[in-house]
């Protein structure tokens, strides 16, 4: 899978060059800086915020809003981080504040504008403002916060059957369609997107994978009693430990030991590189898992990325893979096909749903650790 530029201006670069074909120097043309920056930029090596003229021509070249080419240009140059999870604000706070920026909407206005000699456009100076149009503003903000949450049925989750949410998913319908196929392009916060292999694999059901390693586990330990067979303590075995005559001897003669090792008799060489083969191919079992998790993390990661072009998100979309996250048996949180409607998620269900698993893989993972190790440690026959 190709790898996304690091670079939140680069994402929108490469989002804009996939889509229209353009070269490098023809887009730092346009937008009216040189090729060497358009690569910095691309690079993620900006060591200065760029111009306003540059960052609104930026946005205007590649069909962003300036606000989110402006937020990329920040997080680039390490003025803006990724946002954190804060605790929620009191309710009454945060109405009061959407209250105050509804009601600040109402004294905004537009300027009439009249034509020119040579049949163009400019502001007229003479007319008075016209307000604008309310309505569209407040229709525009429920559709780019929808689009935040997820989807209609997300935003609506608290009370479904409200006559609010009646009256506002009337809105938003008319606004964006039934089957919200406008709604994307409202959105403003890119899309954070964490896969988790195992936890994915957890809430499918699909828990071959892990009882196999269990399994190999399980050989393993038997092979390794086999080798060195346990010997049980017999009752009242270890009594001595309460002597303090036996405790001194048994660290005299552990001493002794250590200053004067008995060498091992061919018979412990045998069962000590034995043992070391076992703890070797143990080894190895847990590195293939890992990268066996990895590696159907990378095509999740891909097959997102496709499932999510469709919707031609205006916003950055990253994708990271976590092998190493803590497995939550109760609130797994995979978007499943089904159980999830928002457009967002449902791109991800469908890509979960047709990515193949690991357990598809052909043999044990035993098996297959031990042909990796056989290759590694005989390389010359591997190419044979």
């Amino acid at each position: 899978m190709a790898t996304r530029p690091a670079s939140q201006l680069g994402r929108l670069i490469e989002d804009y060059k996939r889509v229209h074909s353009a070269s490098d120097t023809g887009l730092a043309d346009r937008i009216g800086i040189t090729r060497q920056t358009l690569v910095q930029w691309r690079k993620g090596e900006l060591r200065t915020l760029p111009t306003q003229a540059n960052l609104r021509s930026a946005a205007a070249e590649l069909g962003r809003p300036y606000r989110t080419v402006l937020d990329a240009a920040l997080h680039d140059t390490g003025y803006l981080t990724r946002a954190v999870v804060l605790e929620p604000r009191a309710y009454d706070d945060v109405l009061a504040e959407a209250t105050a920026i509804l009601t600040e909407a109402t004294r905004l206005t537009n300027q009439r504008v009249r034509r020119t000699a040579n049949g163009g456009w400019e502001p007229d100076p003479d007319a008075p403002p016209d307000r604008i149009d309310w309505a569209a503003f407040v229709t525009e903000a429920l559709a780019g916060a929808t689009a935040n949450a997820g989807g209609i049925d997300n935003i609506l989750a608290g009370r479904p059957r409200s006559w609010e949410a009646a009256v506002v998913r009337d809105v938003l319908n008319a606004a964006v369609g039934q089957d919200e196929w406008d709604l994307w392009r409202y959105r403003t916060e890119p899309v954070d997107i964490i896969l988790k292999p195992e936890q994915i694999l957890y809430d499918l059901g699909d828990l071959e994978h892990m009882a196999a390693y269990d399994d190999a586990e399980q050989e393993l330990s038997r092979r390794e009693d086999e080798i060195s067979p346990s010997v049980p303590i017999k009752p009242g075995g270890l009594d001595w430990v309460n002597d303090p005559v036996q405790v001194a001897e048994f660290h005299a003669a552990v001493r002794a030991e250590a200053e004067n090792p008995t060498p091992p008799t061919p018979e412990e060489h045998a069962i000590d590189d034995a043992l070391a083969a076992v703890q070797a191919l143990r080894d190895r079992l847990q590195a293939h898992q890992r990268a066996e998790l990895a590696a159907y993390g990378q095509a999740l990661a891909a097959a997102v990325t496709e499932h999510l072009a469709g919707l031609n998100l205006p916003v950055p979309v990253s994708i990271t893979v976590d092998i190493d996250a803590e497995l939550d048996a109760l609130h797994g949180g995979t978007p499943l096909v089904g159980e999830v409607t928002g457009a967002i998620d449902v791109a991800i269900a469908d890509a979960i749903m047709t990515t193949p698993t690991p357990s598809t893989l052909p043999g044990t993972p035993l098996e297959r650790a031990e042909a990796a190790l056989s290759r590694d440690q005989n390389p010359s026959a591997a190419d044979e």
